[in-house]
């Protein structure tokens, strides 16, 4: 098989990755966003740490600089790791908002009293307000469909163009990266239900059953 001039030994492999980490993003997509951003959030901290201490003294390789480079590094990774809720629920709401303004067509006033501009902004509240309650859910599911789209890539990749077995590859293809995606937003799906009602339990106070009454004296 010979996939855009490529050597097909290169494109099975480059067809093996994208199912693997395809497979990965489906089922395990919230987990390794999560790692990533704070990874990325650590390393920003600690050069922007470690910039900082090295311009309050001479010399860049001071113990300050190092100190303050792993103090950011740390700060960063919690932010980053906190922060990608918050990030995800606004930029739906700024989409939402984007969708809203372009479909009220010509404006119907001035600056604040365009009504495109009051339907963004209303667009904008309600929609970050919901995606930030259920943004656990909504990574799941964005992260199942990125793994279906690659799970479905690397498919192609491996069955190449054509009809083998009388069905158009892309067609199997499809199949195969939409199966991927519903079963990895399900599964993604139950676990985010799991750990809510398992954080709902353990928030929830004890009912300390109350003591039995005294028995009664003996009669006389």
């Amino acid at each position: 098989m010979a996939f855009l001039d490529l050597d097909p030994s290169v494109v099975w492999a480059i067809a093996g990755a994208l199912v693997v980490v395809g497979l990965a993003f489906a089922f395990f997509g919230r987990r390794i966003l999560k790692s990533l951003m704070a990874i990325i959030g650590a390393v920003l901290g600690g050069i922007i740490g470690y910039l900082a201490g090295a311009a309050l003294v001479s010399g860049g390789g001071s113990l300050l600089a190092i100190g303050l480079g792993l103090v950011g590094a740390f700060i960063g990774f919690i932010l980053f790791w906190k922060l990608i809720k918050i990030g995800f629920a606004l930029a739906l709401g700024v989409l939402a908002a984007a969708l809203v303004f372009i479909a009220f067509g010509a404006p119907s006033g001035t600056g604040a009293g365009d009504s495109r501009v009051i339907g963004a902004i209303v667009a904008f509240i309600v929609v970050f307000a919901i995606a930030y309650y259920f943004i656990e859910e909504l990574i799941g599911i964005i992260t199942a469909l990125i793994g279906g789209i690659l799970v479905g890539a690397g498919a192609y990749l491996f069955l190449g163009p054509g009809a083998p077995g009388g069905v158009q590859s892309w067609i199997v293809a499809v199949g195969a990266g939409a199966a991927m995606f519903f079963a990895g937003a399900f599964v993604q799906t139950l676990k985010v239900r799991r750990e809510k009602r398992a954080k709902a339990a353990m928030a929830a106070p004890r009912v300390v059953a109350s003591p039995p009454p005294p028995p009664p004296p003996p009669p006389r």
